[in-house]
């Protein structure tokens, strides 16, 4: 009977010794929620892993942070940033601590994480719900797809021996302890949590799993054409669309974007980029993908060419609404020795050439704007000399 009693004392005290070491590593607490004009950030004092999902409410999101308190963060905040009405923090204590973020967005929106620092900052762009997208299905509704090179971090909760920072090899698997080697290419980070789970159930019981990307690496998107300044491979390390991609390439002065091309899967998008930069079509912004072939060439065959006597004898960018006065001042304006009642116009029209005399004097006099000709691409100005005007 004593040596019964003894051995409970022995447990319970051995039980009190593990409560309390528990609580001293539960000392991990929010020190700050920041929301920005595009993104919210969440700080915590120490390292921490986070798990993030939407509910059944398109406009809301809802982040957990096992293990870790919630601190002086307890009250509703009410924003009006980066597309959010208001955040919820609240507490969960049991069986853990965990705190819980719910944040409410004002339109359904696409969001991207990024954790570095002690701090997880959710990338937030709102989708246009009036004008959507040409391929709404790519949304963070599926999350960034793991592709090669990427370097993804894996937690397990409560066995920080299992917690690896690990590349995605060219083969699309990594090497996780226990689990061995996984594919991981194709899937989304929470995809892989959920299957990573479903293995460590062998070893662990009711495991949780975080995945983290750490860095983008495979977001590989190929511009080509003479068209932009810049071409080449492009990594990307956010959800971004096809206009946000073309603000990145510099001036599109010399593209052709009547003749560009979004290519996937080694198919033409219906995508118009000329309606999408020039006359503002949201409708035509694209969500691009990995792979995905932006083809811009450039626009030479439709630039209007002003020779003779112009200050600046050059080869102007054809823009819609041209006008011969236009593209003349374009190209520094006439010179002393300029006939501007002898400009002619050169016109290709299928295998025709046209030529077309334009008095351009008489609109700059007499404001006879009516001889001031509409130009077509490809069109060439030739100004003649005729004496000192």
């Amino acid at each position: 009977m004593k040596k019964g009693i003894l051995v409970f004392i022995l447990i319970f005290l051995f039980s009190c010794a593990t409560t309390g070491d528990i609580k001293k590593d539960e000392n991990v607490s929010i020190t700050g929620i920041e929301v920005q004009d595009c993104a919210l950030t969440i700080r915590a004092n120490k390292p921490f892993i986070y798990t993030i999902s939407k509910s059944n409410n398109p406009n809301k999101i809802i982040i957990e942070l096992p293990n870790v308190n919630i601190g002086e963060f307890n009250s509703k905040i009410i924003s009006n940033k980066a597309g959010i009405r208001e955040i919820i923090p609240s507490q969960i204590l049991l069986p853990n601590a965990i705190a819980k973020i719910e944040v409410m967005l004002r339109k359904t929106s696409i969001f991207t994480p990024e954790y570095k620092d002690n701090a997880v900052t959710i990338i937030i762009q709102e989708l246009e719900t009036s004008h959507p997208p040409l391929d709404t299905d790519v949304s963070v509704d599926k999350g960034y797809t793991i592709g090669d090179e990427d370097v993804l971090q894996i937690s397990v909760w409560g066995s920080p021996e299992l917690t690896v920072e690990v590349p995605v090899r060219p083969d699309g698997m990594i090497s996780a302890p226990l689990v061995g080697d996984v594919k991981v290419a194709g899937l989304t980070p929470q995809e892989l949590k959920i299957k990573l789970e479903k293995e460590l159930t062998k070893y662990i019981k009711a495991p949780s799993v975080s995945v983290i990307v750490t860095a983008i690496n495979s977001f590989k998107i190929f511009v080509i054409g003479e068209g932009v300044s810049t071409s080449g491979t492009i990594t990307l390390r956010r959800n971004t669309t096809l206009l946000q991609l073309l603000s990145q390439l510099g001036s599109l002065q010399n593209a052709d974007l009547n003749n560009s091309s979004v290519i996937r899967g080694g198919q033409k998008l219906a995508v118009d980029l000329y309606k999408l930069v020039i006359k503002g079509d949201i409708t035509q912004d694209v969500h691009l993908r990995p792979n995905d072939t932006i083809f811009i060439p450039d626009n030479f065959t439709k630039r209007i060419m002003v020779v003779g006597a112009v200050r600046t004898p050059s080869s102007i960018p054809y823009r819609e609404g041209m006008t011969t006065l236009d593209a003349i001042l374009s190209a520094g304006g006439f010179t002393e020795f300029a006939d501007q009642n002898d400009v002619v116009i050169v016109r290709k029209e299928g295998n025709e050439v046209r030529n077309i005399e334009v008095r351009l004097k008489d609109v700059m006099k007499k404001g006879d704007i009516n001889k001031d000709l509409s130009l077509k691409p490809g069109d060439r100005i030739i100004v003649k000399t005729g004496g000192i005007f």
